[in-house]
């Protein structure tokens, strides 16, 4: 008997017994979802492949030589190496061949290609540093190790690219430590080829103000001192002698002057004068004597000089003079013009006064020599003076210039003394004696696999099968509206009931009861069949489904 449509949801009864009589009337439904879902967890944990991690362990060797007798030229920051060379092996030329080699992750290589599983690879390899972390940053001298793990659904194809990834590893870090020396060492090789240039041009610099400005540099100043205390000495008893020269010519002169008014004096008187000095001797010894002296005097002072212009006038007088006294005398020999143009008188034949006038020449050429000497004296002093004044201009100018070249000279000691050091290191690393890896253990073959944990995926199976069971009658109880019992209906319509009819099974309906069950249970069969199919489809060689379901174990693989 069943209510309209239009009919309120009777009351299912309470309690523990309603509870159980659902159960029991809904079991056939609740067992199907049970089985499919608790099959599929089932199979799922039983056909996945199992997850096998390989690990090797490196231990990175300090320098046998210490650091403070060799300087190495390679960074000694272990992660940020390891993080260079990891770029450098997980490339994809490099995992690729790899993948290629132990035909690693067909499936995904068919479905998205050979990018898509070098990204998985690269995700299935682990790399961490042993020891404290503090310590790793505090940069200790001291003995470190890291690991290198791979996982993968078979046990020795993970070995064997453990092993291999390791290998990389070891022969990456010699190409790497080789490279960053040659690195070095080249830089260090450009740096010290542009300082040398450099120098080379300041020095030639330096070299072509000190030839420009020669006698005015300072370490030439206590010379230029010392010269012109000697120059002016010098000049001091140049001065000396020529002061004495004038003098013995004042009076040679004077001597002449002397003997020639006592010739005059005696020709008045009709006496004889002197040692046997005639009138005509003394007045050519006279003009003789001013004539040098207008020579002289014409090689200091110009034409126009009042005492040249005097001494021209007196030199024309006596020349009348001679002139009108020479008819009187005896024919005197004629004058002779030598080469350097001066017309000379004829010599006087008096002893004596030839002596004076030899005396007068020597006196006459000793004071043009002392002359001679205080203007080259005078012009030497003025040029080391000049010298010392412009000694502070050139150091000041001096110093600009030797300030950059002791600071280019500095940095080319320094970068020598660096080249030589990145040279001994360089050797250092050729003959294997700086930081290596050194391979401490290898990758061998794992015993048990880190995953799936297949006895979780079983009791998740299990909690999902029952939770499956029970939506599917709590929907069928939420659907179904039929009353099952007199106090339902009591409950839930006002009419009493007058009787109850029971349900009344005839052959047929045996018949049709039994040919349902079989349905339901070839039905049932066949899906836990597709069930376990499927699953076994999905979970075959499904390395993508195991790293998805077992993540836990992989980071504790890598730990």
């Amino acid at each position: 008997m069943t209510t309209s449509p239009t009919a309120s949801v009777p009351a299912r009864g309470a309690g523990l017994a309603g509870v159980l009589e659902i159960a029991r009337r809904r079991r056939v439904l609740a067992i199907v979802p049970f089985l499919l879902v608790l099959a599929a967890a089932a199979s799922l944990a039983f056909f996945l492949p199992g997850l096998w991690t390989a690990r090797s362990l490196i231990m990175v060797d300090r320098p046998q030589v210490p650091e403070s007798m060799v300087k190495s030229t390679v960074v000694s920051d272990l992660e940020g190496q390891l993080i260079s060379m990891s770029q450098e092996i997980m490339s994809r030329p490099r995992l690729a061949a790899i993948i290629q080699r132990y035909n690693l992750y067909a499936r995904v290589r068919q479905s998205f290609g050979m990018d898509e599983a070098v990204e998985r690879m690269r995700k299935d390899i682990k790399l961490e540093i042993q020891g404290d972390p503090e310590r790793r940053r505090g940069r200790e001298p001291r003995t470190m190790m890291f690991s290198v793990a791979y996982s993968t659904s078979n046990p020795r194809i993970a070995m064997d690219v453990t092993n291999q990834l390791t290998a990389l590893y070891v022969e990456e870090n010699v190409k790497f430590r080789e490279k960053m020396t040659a690195g070095t060492s080249e830089f260090l090789e450009r740096q010290l080829g542009e300082a040398r240039a450099k120098l080379q041009q300041q020095e030639q610099r330096i070299a072509a103000y000190k030839e420009q400005h020669m006698g005015e540099l300072p370490e030439q100043r206590e010379a230029n001192f010392r010269a012109l205390e000697r120059l002016q000495q010098q000049l001091t008893m140049a001065y000396e002698n020529n002061r004495r020269a004038s003098e013995r010519r004042q009076l040679i002169t004077q001597s002449l002057a002397d003997i020639d008014q006592s010739v005059g004096l005696a020709t008045a008187g009709g006496g004889v004068a002197g040692p046997d000095v005639t009138p005509q001797a003394a007045a050519a010894a006279r003009l003789n004597l001013l004539k040098q002296e207008l020579v002289q005097m014409q090689s200091t002072y110009n034409e126009k000089y009042p005492d040249v212009v005097a001494l021209k006038e007196q030199i024309r007088a006596l020349e009348a003079k001679i002139a009108q006294d020479a008819p009187a005398a005896s024919p005197a020999p004629a004058p002779t013009r030598p080469k350097g143009g001066r017309e000379l008188k004829a010599a006087p034949q008096n002893p004596y006064i030839v002596n004076l006038m030899q005396q007068l020449d020597q006196a006459t050429v000793e004071s043009k020599a002392s002359t001679d000497e205080i203007r080259g004296l005078n012009t030497q002093i003025a040029m080391y003076q000049r010298r010392i004044e412009n000694t502070p201009r050139r150091e000041q100018e001096l110093s600009l210039i030797t300030r950059d070249y002791e600071t280019t000279r500095d940095l080319f000691r320094s970068l020598l003394s660096k080249r030589e050091e990145a040279g001994i290191a360089a050797d250092l690393e050729a003959k294997n004696k700086g930081e290596r890896f050194r391979i401490i253990e290898g990758a061998g073959m794992p015993e048990r696999p880190t995953g799936p944990n297949r006895l979780r995926l079983l009791m998740v199976g299990m909690v999902l099968a029952l939770a499956a069971a029970a939506v599917a009658v709590v929907l069928a109880e939420q659907v179904d509206t039929s009353y099952r019992t007199v106090d339902e209906v009591r409950a839930s319509v006002p009419v009493p009931v007058l009787s109850t009819i029971p349900k009344i099974t005839t052959e047929r309906d045996h018949r049709r009861t039994t040919r349902q069950r079989r349905w339901t249970t070839a039905a049932v069969a066949v899906g836990l069949f597709v069930v376990v199919g499927s699953s076994f489809v999905l979970a075959h060689n499904n390395d993508a489904l195991v790293a998805l379901l077992t993540p836990s174990d992989r980071s504790a693989a890598g730990r």
